[in-house]
């Protein structure tokens, strides 16, 4: 028996809206996360890294690397100095001890 076109879009529907719940659901414990980010800088001796470093070091695309710094910078816990091209983020002694916090937790 054939299935209608319409009970096989509902399936694919039905399949995709699984598919998505179970992504949102996994947790993350590398990479893709502001704190991951922190993790990372706070993992250098002098918490102090080049932008592009970071990033490789933290296995995130450029744009939520972005998005986690903006976030990061905003409640204090890193700040950003250099110039264009050459920046580098330095950890605050608050975003060390969230890190500090993370690190068990990114590690379960």
């Amino acid at each position: 028996m054939e299935r209608s076109k319409a009970e096989s879009f509902t399936a694919y529907l039905e399949a995709g809206q699984r598919s998505e719940r179970e992504a949102r659901n996994a947790p993350r414990l590398t990479g893709g996360t502001a704190f991951s980010v922190l993790v990372a800088l706070s993992a250098n001796p002098h918490g102090v890294m080049a932008l592009s470093d970071l990033q490789r070091a933290s296995d995130i695309t450029f744009f939520e690397f972005s998005e986690c710094l903006k976030r990061l910078m905003g409640v204090g816990y890193l700040t950003i100095d250099g110039r264009p091209g050459r920046e580098t983020a330095c950890i605050s002694k608050l975003g060390a001890e969230v890190a500090d916090l993370a690190r068990p937790a990114l590690r379960a």
